[in-house]
Parts: structure tokens; sequence; C-alpha cells
């Protein structure tokens, strides 16, 4: 219906249906057509209602939400001090407003509620905060993987998250959609196009390979950083970009880029999960080095994977990922036996062979003896071994000692 609630329906009205709702009296279906709304509309009332009844406070204004409220003077001072401190003072994250959290703070110690959207338009007004192009044209939803192996979300997320090192790590994760399952993850001091490579081996051998993968445009996927003992070489950001497609695409595999980090919703609440509890941790237990933090890490990743309750599916996940296997509904594949995993999963450079029948990479001469003056690819597994390839064939391979 098109008129607003407050104009339609009284307020004894609202509430006893909302009563009978909450208790799973009648259905939501049913809530719906006696007070006229859509879903979205009906739970967002219900939110109004269970914060404000306590206190009778509850009223049926035109937006069928809470009345706009004034923000007294202790409360206008107490947001001067905070925001003052973010846009001046803060440190690792100075200028990084977290409203919703502003908003938390102001009700711990004023015992009233302030909406985030308050709060910004008054962040705003005073001149603390400015807002971005980016921000009036918010990424849509997208829309949920009916299956499990349908669609991998993969990212990073550069964090403290082991206080006491005082410098930042990295940690890669990879969830699937519909479970909300983390399927595989690791811990390292800095991302390279070579570890994507290797945990997408990993997940591949162990879990099983999806549709697709989901990915941040704006992360190591269009930058690499590669480090050996005896060499450091920065490969340009395409080409980090193209190393983790290429290898993905001859396992069958699509790699779909995000506009933007929001659109990647579902990892983006699993990092700040993590980022919640794995440093706190490491910070009691007096955590310095990655060695001494996986353990809890994988513990936090399997409570998060097989106890804990997921709040937009209300399912834990693991359940949730059981579940669709015994319906049926898996994307997931094995490998092919035939695939050379090892070729597929590596770095892979051009090169062309001088006359004498060697080419060089990263300042050593290798001898190859054939194909003098033709192209041929270089296949760089860091730390084990390098691979000349033609026509995706190895033709020769050299093992290396001395590297990490």
């Amino acid at each position: 219906m098109s008129k607003q609630i407050a104009k339609r329906l009284t307020k004894p009205w609202v509430i006893q249906v909302l009563n009978q709702f909450n208790d799973h009296k009648i259905t939501e279906k049913e809530a719906c057509e006696l007070l006229g709304l859509k879903r979205a509309r009906l739970y967002k009332l219900r939110k109004a209602w269970l914060r404000q009844r306590a206190v009778e406070a509850f009223q049926l204004n035109p937006s069928g939400m809470m009345k706009k409220r004034s923000l007294v003077p202790e409360i206008q001072n107490f947001l001067h001090q905070e925001l003052k401190y973010i846009k001046e003072q803060a440190y690792h994250y100075r200028g990084v407003f977290n409203f919703a959290f502003l908003s938390e703070k102001v009700e711990k110690e004023f015992e009233v509620f302030i909406h985030r959207n308050t709060i910004r338009r008054f962040a705003l007004n005073q001149g603390y905060y400015e807002q971005t192009n980016q921000e009036i044209h918010k990424p849509c939803i997208r829309f949920e993987m009916d299956s499990i192996g349908a669609l991998f979300q993969h990212d990073t997320s550069r964090h403290v998250w082991l206080p006491l090192s005082g410098r930042y790590h990295d940690l890669l994760m990879t969830k699937d959609d519909h479970s909300r399952r983390v399927v595989a993850y690791d811990l390292r001091e800095i991302e390279s196009a070579w570890l994507h490579l290797a945990l997408a081996r990993q997940t591949s051998e162990t879990i099983g390979l999806p549709l697709a993968y989901y990915v941040d445009k704006h992360s190591i996927f269009k930058f690499n950083l590669h480090e050996c003992i005896h060499y450091t070489r920065r490969i340009s950001e395409e080409e980090g970009k193209v190393q983790f497609k290429r290898a993905l695409s001859s396992c069958d595999v699509s790699v779909l880029y995000a506009s933007e980090a929001q659109s990647k919703g579902k990892i983006e609440k699993q990092f700040d999960y993590f980022q919640r509890r794995l440093p706190q941790e490491c910070e009691r237990y007096k955590v310095k080095r990655i060695k001494e933090a996986m353990p809890i890490l994988h513990d936090l990743v399997h409570f998060y994977n097989a106890k804990r309750i997921h709040q937009e599916t209300n399912e834990i996940p693991l359940e949730r990922w059981n579940r669709a296997e015994k319906e049926g509904r898996s994307k997931l594949r094995r490998l092919s036996s035939g695939l050379n995993l090892d070729s597929i999963f590596s770095l892979h450079f051009q090169r062309t062979v001088k006359s004498d029948g060697t080419f060089v990479f990263q300042g050593k001469t290798y001898m190859l003896k054939q194909y003098p003056y033709q192209k041929m690819t270089v296949a760089f597994i860091p730390g084990k071994k390098l691979m000349a390839l033609r026509d995706g064939r190895v033709i020769w391979q050299y093992h290396f000692e001395g590297y990490r």
C-alpha cells in the first residue's frame, strides 16, 4: 500500500500484529498482509518496536520508524571529542569514520540510541567528514548462489594481526558464497601472486574446483611482489592479474572482478569477524611470530565453520555445506588426472632463447640446448624448481638449491 502506515493504521493494531508475529503465532506473509507492508519494511518496523518497547516509546511516525532525535549538548560535546580524535589524532585509522561504532558508543555512554546517519550528518555539518563520490552510489547487493562451489570469494586483509610484532601482516582467505564456509586461509608477512596461486592449488586439491572465483581487481591480482634470497623483482600490475587468471582458466574456472571492495560483502564481513578476535588472542598469549599465531587461527576458523550460527543464513556454515551436498546442490569438480599442476600453478614469464641455446631468468643463465631465437615460457615455483615450456608442454626443468 502506498499510504504511510501512521495514516492507515492505529498504534495498538500494529503492536498487536508485531506481538503475534514475534511470538510465531502468525507467519511473515500474514503479518505483511495485515499491515500492508513488504517483507523488508516489516522487519525494519519490528526492529524499531523491539528496541523501544521496553520503555513504551514506540511511535508510528510517517517513515514507520523512529522519530528524528535531536542531539543534546552533552552528546554533541562527546561527538566533537570522538570525531576530532579520528580526524587529527588517530594513527592507523586516521580519517576512517565508523558511524555505526560511534552510535554504539553514544548508546553506551548516554543510554540513548542515535542512528548512525544522524551522526554522519553531524560530522558532515561540523566539517569533520567529507562525502566521497563513491559513497553516493552504493554497490548493488549481489544475490546469493544456490549451490556450494558455484562461487568462491577470495581476498586478502592487511591488518595488525599480531599486535606485539608492531607490523602489518596479510591474511589470505577463500570463502564459499552459498554456505559461508572458509575453505582456505593463510597468514603471511606479505601477499604475493605466488602465495595466491599456492592457496588456489591447495583449495582445488582438497576441496575441489568451483565454477568461478570472485576477487578484488584492486588487490594483488593486479600487482605482484616476489622475493627470493638473491633477487627481488616487481612485476607489472596487469601481469600480476594475468598470473592468477591464467592458472584458474587452465582449470576451466572463471575469475570475476568486483568493481569495488564493498561488493564482496560476505568476505569483508568475515575479515571483520577475525579482526575482532585474532589480534586480541595473539596479544593475550604474547604471540609475536606467524608460526605461533597459526594454531590460534586454526581454532578460530574451525569454530567459525563448525560451531557458529551465521547471522544471515541462521545456519552453521559446515552444516549448510553438508546439506547442500546431500541435496545435490554442489558445483564442485575434481581436478583432471591429466593436468600438470606444477606447470599450471606457477609463475609464468616469456623469454627468448639465445643463439647458443640458453636463456636468462632472474640474472642467471640456463642451458636449454634447443629452440634458438624462439620464444618459450619459464614456469617458476619459488624455492622448488623452474620449468621450460613450449606450447604448454614441459621440455626441461631445473631444481633449485639455496632458495626459500
